[in-house]
């Protein structure tokens, strides 16, 4: 009978040889969940670089389009064509005029930055026929007559009508921001018997939070300073260059 006792006792494990397998178990666990999380912020990150770098293919051809159709484009301010300033800017461009705000305007709610007619006071939102529009990032709308970029007697730009406008950075999961865009030619880039001007425009595009971001919107913060998300932060610097039967800068 205690040969049986011994015997049945040798069948069950320890409670070191429990603890040890617990532990491993925990280990593996904790592995395969920290591998999980990492496969989902590379896939998140990807997303964003995605929309952002298809955002700016879209902008890209709208503008490459508008401008090439646009025979009286000109960066001359007599010519009212071209509006730059610290909040954002206007480009009229023939039957279509871009409105854009910085980033940096839309995060501090700046009085001066371009808004839509009829709009309330907090936030820049209007509803029309049932469709919510929010804040101006970059939208195309109708301006045959580039009136957008014609200011009053007070050098104010006249508010952007919400119809048909069209906001073309509102598009994908994440909203985007402008945070830098300029337009810059010169005299000698113009060819006198083809009468084309060659134009560079250059926009910084990205995620809107500001935060995540360097002092200039450039880059997203390294991952050893405060505020730094590198998960959900994107931000990419685009060029194009077009030639563009227009006006002389």
């Amino acid at each position: 009978m205690n040969h049986e006792v011994k015997t049945m006792r040798r069948r069950g494990f320890t409670l070191v040889e429990l603890l040890l397998a617990m532990t491993f178990i925990s280990a593996l666990l904790l592995a395969i969940a920290l591998t999980i999380v990492q496969i989902a912020n590379i896939y998140n990150r990807g997303i964003i670089l995605k929309e952002v770098n298809q955002t700016s293919r879209v902008i890209s051809d709208e503008l490459d389009s508008a401008l090439r159709g646009s025979s009286t484009f000109s960066l001359d301010p007599s010519a009212r064509r071209y509006v730059s300033n610290a909040w954002g800017g206007r480009m009229c461009l023939g039957q279509y005029t871009y409105v854009w705000n910085y980033g940096s305007a839309l995060s501090s709610s700046n009085s001066n930055r371009n808004q839509y007619t009829g709009a309330n006071t907090s936030g820049n939102v209007i509803t029309e026929n049932g469709v919510t529009r929010y804040e101006i990032s970059f939208v195309k709308v109708p301006d045959a007559g580039g009136a957008y970029c014609v200011p009053d007697v007070n050098g104010k730009y006249a508010n952007i009508s919400p119809t048909n406008a069209v906001e073309l950075l509102r598009t994908g999961d994440h909203t985007l921001a402008i945070h830098a865009f300029s337009v810059v030619s010169n005299a000698t880039s113009k060819d006198a018997l083809s009468a084309q001007q060659l134009y560079k425009i250059a926009f910084t595009l990205g995620t809107s939070n500001l935060g995540a971001m360097n002092s200039t919107q450039t880059a997203c913060k390294a991952p050893s300073e405060p505020g730094a998300d590198l998960n959900y932060c994107a931000v990419q610097q685009f060029t194009l260059v077009l030639r563009v039967v227009s006006g002389v800068n």
